[in-house]
């Protein structure tokens, strides 16, 4: 073998060697950068100020029987919704008929009672008159009427007592039931009225009108349907609202995770969904304390977030939908570094940092952390490289 074979062969296996030792891991050179982080967020448009539309306090639900389409613009006095008066009829006949009925029976049991009084107080004037006639006519002389006589006109004279005692009582018994009857008669003819004020009431409030000028917006139930006509409705049911359209704000829903740094102040752009080329800005004016859940087969737990516009738009419509992007911090330059490139063990947040044809551990604190990057506070600076995932040759 030649000395210039044997070089040629010294030189591959040196780069062989470099090769061998240079770790193959992609990796960022840290360098200021803007840091902007941002959550995405949807939501639709409400008014602040809207006249709350109910059914009214009827006894039992009532049916729909007309109603005004969602978003129809209504005038004062406007017809909003119209329940059906067939229920609230047949009630009021029911009750009138009732009535009738009590009146009828009243007046025959008076007409009776009146009998029955009359029929007691002959029977005691008669009683009256033989126990008059009995103490006139009644001779206890031996010598002129025998002995049998005597007592039988004296036994006589005893069952008229019992009799006219038997009469008083009998007639303090008629008077207590007869007013009893009454009483009870008289319970039935209340309740009746009542029957019947409560049908007139419904009847006199089957129609619901507009208090104002406005655009009618229903609401949905928890089925997510809203009112319609045949739909059933209980006495209170919320069914809809007139919003004022001068002062509109934003109702955005952010998934909870992501959530994290959500604060009165912070800037909000938005856009309609029917006119995403338009864009909005405004403030964010109340974070929700408690995550819900926005649909039953949803997972996910929202924040709710309310968003005042910088200014209103002839656009804006109660109920539009609407996309927009919170801003929860941003800075000119900040030493950022991708989430993926950073680890942790022990609770001790670190890098892989590169030296020379290798990289080892290097502890970091990080800051302001968004979606995708956080910002390294110390550990590493400017200039120095990182690798984006766990290197190959990791001890």
């Amino acid at each position: 073998m030649t000395a210039r074979t044997i070089g040629l062969l010294a030189v591959l296996l040196g780069l062989t060697a470099c090769q061998t030792e240079t770790d193959p891991t992609p990796a960022l050179q840290l360098k200021p950068q803007p840091f902007i982080h941002q959550v995405q967020a949807e939501g639709e448009l409400f008014a602040v100020n809207s006249t709350s539309i109910n059914a009214p306090q009827a006894q039992g639900p009532r049916l729909i029987a007309e109603i005004q389409a969602e978003f129809t613009e209504l005038q004062p006095g406007d017809l909003i919704v119209r329940f059906d008066a067939r229920q609230l009829q047949r009630e009021e006949r029911n009750a009138q008929h009732g009535i009738a009925t009590i009146d009828t029976e009243r007046t025959q049991q008076q007409s009776q009672q009146a009998s029955e009084l009359t029929s007691l107080a002959l029977s005691q004037a008669l009683v009256g008159q033989e126990f008059g006639f009995a103490d006139r006519f009644s001779i206890d002389d031996v010598q002129i009427r025998s002995r049998l006589e005597i007592l039988d006109s004296l036994q006589n004279r005893d069952y008229l007592e019992e009799k006219k005692q038997f009469l008083t009582w009998q007639q303090d018994s008629f008077t207590i039931k007869s007013s009893g009857e009454q009483e009870l008669l008289q319970l039935r003819l209340n309740q009746q009225q009542t029957l019947l004020e409560t049908a007139q009431t419904g009847l006199n409030a089957l129609e619901v009108r507009a208090p104002h000028a406005g655009i009618l917006q229903l609401d949905s139930d928890w089925r997510g349907q809203k009112a319609e006509v045949g739909s059933m409705v209980f006495p209170g049911r919320r069914i809809g609202s007139l919003p004022d359209l001068s002062l509109q704000h934003l109702k955005l829903y952010v998934i909870e995770h992501e959530a994290a740094g959500l604060a009165v102040g912070q800037p909000v752009q938005f856009a309609l969904a029917a006119h995403p080329a338009t864009q909005f800005s405004g403030e964010v004016v109340r974070v929700g304390q408690v995550a819900q859940s926005r649909q039953r087969r949803d997972p996910r737990r929202y924040i709710e977030v309310e968003v005042a516009p910088t200014e209103q738009s002839p656009l804006f419509m109660p109920g539009s939908r609407v996309m927009g992007q919170i801003q929860l911090a941003s800075a000119d330059a900040l030493l950022l570094v991708p989430l993926q490139s950073l680890f942790s063990e022990e609770n001790q947040l670190y890098v892989w940092q590169r030296q020379g044809n290798r990289f080892v551990r290097q502890p970091v604190e990080i800051g302001q952390k968004s979606l995708t990057h956080a910002e390294i506070v110390s550990g590493v600076k400017a200039g120095d490289q990182i690798a984006l995932t766990e290197p190959e040759a990791a001890p």
